[in-house]
């Protein structure tokens, strides 16, 4: 019989300490955000996902911040309107790159961060000396998408946010989030219970997800763009995430103009980045690498 693989709840703990701890008010020309800036050498800026869950890269910063600049921001979000474009979060970033006199970086980001780190490839192309995208492909309709998609309509469209229980938008969202096929048992994982916990500190739930994540999820397609993205790029997804399939970065991977790697790595929910990190930074690392030697005019 297969074993069931979790992170313990004294590990996770610890990731999310070390994250918190690591935090700085960093004030930028229009915003004061939480900025972690730590190690030195070239950097490396972590695109954030929603407030709370900036866990998901405990481990990579700590692990690629002892060779490299390691940068991680916490976004700000909004529980009113104006919402928040994508076009505006990838300024945002530019604002931090610009604020911490950062003229060209590799830059990383998993799923929701992803979508930002890739518009602002397209518009700042030489701001990006490469970039390691988890978990996203080219577009975000997912399956099954007609549901999920007419509370996105309705949201978006109606003044519904103050009657949308706040449980039943958490469940939806973390049921795709721990999604996996019946098989994939063996990979470790976090437990539900531990992303419940992180998801829960976030407040007014409905109004953040109306006003900071629907807007950058809900339209974004880049297929026709990609071959304007000559940067090199680290694909990473796993084999059975539901809002990310691995058909779509499988194609992703062939349109992209240098994609150096696409691996499939045996994750069990969508945080794999964290849950399988013995797997995954090693691939970060080594990609870094051929970048590094690359910028110095080395044979790969």
């Amino acid at each position: 019989m297969q074993r069931q693989v979790w992170i313990t709840n004294d590990t996770f703990h610890a990731d999310v300490q070390y994250i918190e701890t690591l935090w700085k008010r960093h004030s930028l020309k229009k915003l004061d955000l939480p900025l972690i800036d730590i190690g030195q050498g070239m950097p490396l800026v972590f695109v954030p996902i929603l407030e709370h869950l900036e866990f998901v890269y405990a481990r990579q910063v700590r692990s690629l911040s002892q060779t490299r600049r390691v940068v991680l921001y916490r976004r700000r979000e909004t529980r009113q309107p104006p919402a928040i474009s994508l076009q505006e979060r990838a300024e945002e970033l530019r604002e931090v790159l610009d604020s911490l006199y950062i003229d060209r970086a590799d830059l990383a980001g998993h799923g929701d961060a992803a979508m930002v780190l890739l518009t602002f490839a397209l518009r700042y192309p030489q701001r990006c000396r490469s970039l390691i995208i988890i978990s996203q492909g080219a577009d975000y309709q997912i399956s099954p998408h007609p549901l999920i998609w007419l509370l996105h309509e309705l949201l978006l469209r109606l003044p519904i946010e103050g009657i949308v229980p706040t449980s039943l938008l958490q469940r939806t969202v973390i049921n795709y989030i721990t999604s996996c096929a019946k098989e994939n048992t063996t990979a470790p994982a976090l437990p539900r219970r531990l992303i419940e916990e992180q998801f829960h500190k976030i407040q007014l739930w409905p109004l953040v997800y109306k006003y900071s994540i629907l807007p950058v999820i809900h339209t974004f397609d880049i297929r026709e763009q990609l071959a304007a993205l000559s940067t090199p790029v680290l694909l990473i997804n796993r084999a059975d995430d539901a809002l990310a399939p691995e058909a779509k970065t499988a194609w992703m991977a062939q349109q992209l103009p240098d994609c150096r790697a696409y691996h499939v790595v045996p994750g069990r929910e969508r945080f794999f980045l964290y849950s399988q990190a013995e797997v995954v930074t090693p691939l970060l690392h080594h990609f870094l690498e051929q970048v590094d030697h690359i910028g110095e005019g080395k044979a790969v």
